[in-house]
């Protein structure tokens, strides 16, 4: 892959990943403008989000052997409507309706994006590349909350939608320009593939850290639109969007991640420092200051990629066999635990409040900490079994 192409291939996953968490910060205004409850409104996420977590388990009947570049321009095209369905939606069913078939898009794209990176690099430049795609996504998630947040301020919020469809119009053109003949890679799991590899227990225990950290993650996230509209009701959109600033130190943190555990020997010692900041982040928030979810967002969201990169790491040191559907496992545990994550806390703070959130959260990031100590050794597993 050329320079450029690269260029467009990770201008094309910033983008697509820009329309997963646009409604995020608008979420209080959506609750107003349409009548709905707070958990109502939150499932605007939960719905994107499920199709991602199942994507590897019913997308692979019928993903495999597709040429990258035909799924990625069709997919455009009908993101690109659908984005732009949005913006006349008059009707709350409308768009979770549209948010739903948002999220059937994009395991198409990412998938293909995803390809082009690992297919179409050198072996030596293939770690390099997968952490630029790490970090367009993590840009793209900052970027869209923030762009929601000031143009629901500024116009409302119908011109979210309308304002990234038409920006996907530029990758559509410019996919022209990328090679047609990478096919796309997507490792159908059924039910025996699965067993082989939680078979294994430090699988296992790292895909339960996985869900339980990003389950508290999402939440947090997802709740925070609301929580500052309870300390001050006046808040702006664009005001809530910034709370989301610390999400891009999550950059130099996935970066990090391997220079850390080798610095400390060990996987078990960064994911348990990065848990433990966690919970700090989360006492702090108990304190109703504005100015305190905005500067430990910078620890929470640090602490969670570090915690991602790390895992990822270490579920691909040990996967001797299997590997596509090691990774497999763990993009649909990711997934499926935010698509809970972005429901489940919403509902919580709906009729317990903050302070039992908060409680709640912190005993799953305790949990965590166990499954963690379970793992071991990269050095002393052994692979799975091919039969």
């Amino acid at each position: 892959m050329t320079r450029s192409q690269l260029g467009i291939v990770l201008f094309t996953t910033f983008l697509t990943f820009c329309t997963l968490y646009t409604p995020q910060p608008i979420l209080p205004q959506l609750v107003t403008e349409f009548g709905v409850p707070m958990s109502d409104a939150a499932l605007l996420i939960t719905v994107t989000l499920l199709p991602l977590g199942l994507a590897p388990i019913f997308y692979g009947y019928f993903l495999q052997a597709v040429p990258a570049r035909s799924m990625l321009q069709i997919a455009l095209v009908l993101l690109i409507v659908d984005q732009a369905a949005l913006f006349f939606a008059t009707e709350f069913w409308h768009l979770i309706t549209l948010r739903f078939i948002q999220g059937l898009l994009l395991p198409a794209l990412f998938t293909s994006l995803m390809t082009y990176c690992a297919t179409m690099s050198s072996s030596t430049a293939l770690r390099r590349t997968m952490g630029l795609y790490v970090a367009a996504t993590i840009l793209g998630g900052f970027s869209s909350r923030v762009l929601s947040g000031y143009l629901a301020s500024t116009l409302d919020w119908q011109w979210v939608f309308l304002v990234l469809g038409i920006a996907l119009i530029i990758p559509l053109l410019l996919t022209n320009k990328i090679d047609a003949d990478a096919e796309v890679n997507f490792s159908r799991l059924d039910s025996k593939a699965i067993g082989r590899v939680l078979a294994v227990p430090d699988y296992t225990f790292a895909y339960l850290t996985l869900f339980a950290i990003f389950f508290v993650f999402l939440g947090i996230l997802s709740l925070l639109p609301f929580r500052i509209k309870e300390i001050d009701p006046n808040a702006s959109s664009f005001l809530i969007s910034m709370v989301y600033f610390g999400y891009i130190i999550g950059i130099p943190a996935a970066i990090m991640s391997e220079g850390l555990v080798k610095r400390m020997k060990s996987e078990q010692k960064v994911l348990i420092a990065a848990v433990i900041a966690n919970i700090i982040a989360l006492v702090t928030y108990l304190a109703p200051q504005l100015a305190i979810l905005f500067i430990m967002m910078l620890l929470l969201a640090g602490a969670m990629f570090l915690i991602h990169a790390t895992l990822s790491g270490y579920v691909n040191h040990i996967a001797k066999e299997h590997k596509g559907v090691v990774n497999g496992i763990y993009v649909s545990v990711y997934y499926l635990s935010g698509t809970l994550g972005s429901w489940l806390p919403v509902l919580l703070y709906r009729h317990l409040g903050w302070q039992a959130v908060i409680i709640f959260s912190i005993s799953i990031l305790a949990l965590s900490i166990y499954f963690i100590r379970q793992l071991t050794n990269p050095a002393h597993i052994a692979t799975l079994s091919s039969s």
